[in-house]
C-alpha cells in the first residue's frame, strides 16, 4: 500500500511538473510570436518609408532626365545651325572623323617600323600627309575638335618623317678588274648594268670619270632617293620632271634642275635613265 501511494504520489508530481512546463512553453511561444508580429510590423513599416524614399528620388530622376532631353535637344539644334553654316551635315561630320581615325591607325603603324623599313614606305607616309593636308581644305576642319586632331596627326607625321633617314645605302667595295657596268648588273647590286649612271650620279663626289674606278674604293649603293632627289625614269627629260607635281608643277622650272645639276648633266636636252638628279627649293 506504502509503495502504490508513493507511485500516486510521483505520478501526480510528474504530471503537475509537466503542466507547468507546458504552461511555461506555451507562454514562450506566445512570447516569440509577439516579438515576430512587432518586428514584422517594424520591418514592413521601414519598407514602406524606403519606398516613399524611392518614390522621391524616381520622380527627381525623372525630373532630371526631362532637364537633360531638353539640353539635349538644345545641343542638337546649335549643331544643326553649326552644321548649315559649314555646308555639312551630322553623317559628313562622322565620315570625317572616322577618315581621321584611319589616318591616326596607319601613321600608328609607320610608327612600329625600323627606319630602314620606314623609309620603304614613304610613299604611304607621303599619302597620309596628302590626306591630311586635302582635310584641311573641308569646312569640318573648322571645327575645333577637327582641327587640333588634324594638327595632331601632322605632329606624327612630322616625327616620324625625322626618324627616316634621307636615304638608305648598301656599300660595295670596288676589287681589281671591277666597272661600273658589270658592278651594276650584279643580282645583290641593282641586277641592271643600266643602272650603272645611278652608282655614278650617287658617288660622284669619289668618282672623277666613269670609266676610272679603283680598287678598295667603297660606293653607296642606293636604295631609294632622298627627298630632294629624283630618278629619272625613261622617256623624260627636264622640263616634264620640272612640270611634275611633285618637282614644282610649272616645266619653265627645267632651268633650275639643269643649274643643280650641271656636274652630271653635259647637254640640257640629253639625260639618262637612272640618274639621280637633285631638285633644288623643293
Amino acid at each position: 500500500m506504502r509503495f502504490q501511494s508513493k507511485v500516486t504520489i510521483f505520478f501526480v508530481i510528474l504530471c503537475l511538473l509537466l503542466f507547468v512546463a507546458s504552461s511555461f512553453a506555451q507562454e514562450e511561444e506566445k512570447m516569440k510570436l509577439k516579438e515576430y508580429k512587432q518586428e514584422l510590423a517594424e520591418l514592413q513599416a521601414e519598407e514602406a518609408e524606403n519606398q516613399q524614399q524611392i518614390d522621391s528620388l524616381q520622380a527627381e530622376i525623372d525630373e532630371l532626365n526631362a532637364q537633360i532631353a531638353e539640353v539635349q535637344d538644345e545641343i542638337d539644334q546649335e549643331w544643326e545651325e553649326i552644321y548649315s553654316l559649314l555646308g555639312t551635315d551630322e553623317s559628313a561630320v562622322n565620315a570625317y572623323r572616322q577618315d581621321l581615325e584611319d589616318i591616326e591607325s596607319k601613321l600608328d603603324g609607320l610608327g612600329a617600323l625600323s627606319p630602314e623599313e620606314l623609309f620603304r614606305s614613304k610613299d604611304e607616309l607621303k599619302e597620309l600627309e596628302n590626306r591630311l593636308e586635302e582635310a584641311k581644305d573641308s569646312n569640318i576642319y573648322l571645327l575645333t575638335e577637327m582641327e587640333e586632331k588634324v594638327q595632331q596627326l601632322e605632329g606624327k607625321a612630322a616625327n616620324l618623317r625625322a626618324k627616316m633617314p634621307a636615304n638608305i645605302y648598301d656599300k660595295y667595295t670596288v676589287i681589281r678588274g671591277d666597272n661600273l657596268w658589270d658592278i651594276s648588273k650584279k643580282e645583290e647590286i641593282y641586277g641592271n648594268p643600266y643602272q650603272w649612271i645611278r652608282i655614278y650620279s650617287v658617288n660622284k663626289d669619289q668618282i672623277k670619270d666613269a670609266d676610272l674606278i679603283y680598287p678598295e674604293q667603297i660606293f653607296n649603293i642606293a636604295r631609294g632617293v632622298k627627298e630632294n632627289q629624283h630618278l629619272v625614269a625613261k622617256g623624260e627629260f627636264l622640263s616634264k620632271i620640272a612640270g611634275m607635281s611633285e618637282v614644282y608643277g610649272d616645266p619653265t622650272k627645267w632651268t633650275e634642275l639643269y643649274e643643280a645639276n650641271k656636274d652630271l648633266i653635259e647637254d640640257a636636252n640629253i639625260i639618262y635613265p637612272y640618274q639621280v638628279i637633285t631638285i633644288p627649293n623643293k
